[in-house]
């Protein structure tokens, strides 16, 4: 994954508004605080089609669509 790549939201329950099966745009990676980034990015920020902001997600929780 990397940053623009249109991904699905494949887990329930990972935001108070369930955002399973909404179309994401990845926006940037997120590293844990004081940390640099580890070769398998665990933690993206992306814009959420649907809500029209952006939210934070674990990678395992995004599956790619477009690259």
């Amino acid at each position: 994954m990397q940053v623009g790549d249109l991904c699905r939201v494949i887990k329930k329950g990972t935001h108070v508004h369930c955002q399973y099966g909404e179309y994401v745009i990845l926006l940037e990676p997120l590293s844990p605080v004081n940390k640099p980034l580890p070769e398998k990015v665990l933690y993206w920020r992306a814009y959420n089609i649907k809500a029209d902001r952006w939210h934070d997600y674990f990678t395992s929780d995004l599956e790619a669509i477009c690259k």
